[in-house]
C-alpha cells in the first residue's frame, strides 16, 4: 500500500489563544502518546503533517488549554454515541503511480501511391433519356446483289 502526506491545519480563530496541541485518531489509536504535534505557524492556525495509507480514519484535535475541537475543513463527520461528540472523517486516497512501459518501436512502410484513374473517386453518372436514333433501312435489289456476287 501506497501512503499519502497529509498537512492538518486549524485556523487561527479556532485555535483561540492555544499555542500547541496533539493530533489524534484512529491512525494512532486515540493514544495521547502517540499524539502528533501541532505546531504554531506565524498567523496564530496549529499545523501537523502526517503520512497515512489509504483509507478511512476519524480524528480530532486536542489543544493545550484542554480544549477537543474539530477540523472545520473536514469532508465528513461521524457521530460517536459513546462520547455524544463528532469525528472528523478523512478519506486517504493514495496517488497510483502509472506503470511504466517500455517505449513501442514501429517501423512502419510508407509508400506513396501516385493519382491514376484507378484510384480516382468516381465520376458521378446522371441519367439522361435516351433518344431513339431513326433506323435506316436500305433495300438491297436484285441487281445490286448480282453484282457482289
Amino acid at each position: 500500500m501506497s501512503s499519502k502526506n497529509i498537512d492538518f491545519l486549524i485556523p487561527a480563530e479556532v485555535a483561540a489563544g492555544a499555542t500547541s496541541g496533539i493530533l489524534l485518531g484512529e491512525f494512532n489509536n486515540w493514544d495521547s502518546n502517540k499524539g502528533v504535534t501541532l505546531k504554531q505557524q506565524k498567523d496564530g492556525s496549529l499545523k501537523a503533517s502526517l503520512s497515512l495509507q489509504s483509507g478511512s480514519y476519524e480524528y480530532r484535535y486536542l489543544l493545550n488549554d484542554g480544549r477537543w475541537v474539530n477540523d472545520t475543513h473536514a469532508s465528513k463527520y461521524n457521530y460517536n454515541t459513546e462520547f455524544a461528540i463528532e469525528n472528523c472523517v478523512i478519506e486517504v486516497v493514495a496517488e497510483v503511480a502509472p506503470e511504466a512501459t517500455a517505449p513501442i518501436d514501429v517501423k512502419a512502410k510508407t509508400t506513396v501511391e501516385p493519382v491514376t484513374e484507378k484510384t480516382k473517386a468516381p465520376a458521378k453518372i446522371t441519367k439522361e433519356k435516351a433518344v431513339a436514333e431513326p433506323k435506316v433501312e436500305t433495300k438491297v435489289t436484285k441487281a445490286a446483289k448480282a453484282k457482289k456476287a
